[in-house]
């Protein structure tokens, strides 16, 4: 085990940076299966930064521990879009999906990859399916499963037409330094 995964590991059990995100869930079903996906996420998801390339994140994002920083954003904005819709939605899978989205941002287990990978929307929806096994309602999995799986919007190779989906994506969009500075490749990572 890397150093790294060490200090993930101590950090994790020590204290949950989540706890208010976790907190806000509702469906006790969900709230425990995200519990358990934090509980065995990969070690890099706690202590890497949001982009490798310092490219799509604000500075502190691309800093050590940035991924935890982007991802509290992303459940921010969750959050403010969830309040601002009129619309019936499933608000504890958005915010499920928004804790996870990039779980397995550089990969699954214990080799994470030294930069982002391109596929890990799917790899967290796999993730999720994986830890949930039969275990939990499959509605509420696959909900979350595939807003993960599509929050890359238009820049990923997947694509859910569900509100729930479009709100992860949303948020992570708006997450994102190039978006609040206006660039022209504003994209969720």
């Amino acid at each position: 085990m890397k150093n790294e995964d060490l200090v993930a590991r101590l950090i994790i059990k020590d204290s949950n940076p989540f706890e208010e995100e976790l907190a806000r869930i509702q469906d006790e079903e969900i709230r425990t299966l995200t519990k358990k996906c934090l509980n065995n996420a990969p070690p890099h998801f706690w202590y890497r930064p949001a982009s490798s390339t310092g490219k799509y994140h604000a500075p502190e994002e691309n800093e050590q521990g940035g991924l935890i920083i982007h991802t509290k954003r992303v459940c921010q904005i969750g959050e403010i879009l969830i309040a601002a819709l009129w619309i019936p939605i499933n608000a504890d899978v958005i915010r499920c999906a928004c804790i996870l989205h990039d779980v397995c941002k550089y990969g699954e287990g214990y080799s994470a990859s030294r930069y982002t990978l391109n596929n890990h929307p799917q790899l967290g929806a796999q993730y999720i399916r994986l830890i949930a096994g039969d275990k939990y309602n499959p509605d509420k999995v696959n909900a979350i499963a595939n807003a993960v799986a599509s929050h890359m919007g238009k820049w990923g190779a997947g694509h859910d037409d569900t509100d729930e989906s479009l709100i992860v994506h949303l948020a992570d969009l708006l997450a994102t330094d190039l978006y609040i500075k206006g660039g022209e490749d504003a994209r969720g990572t």
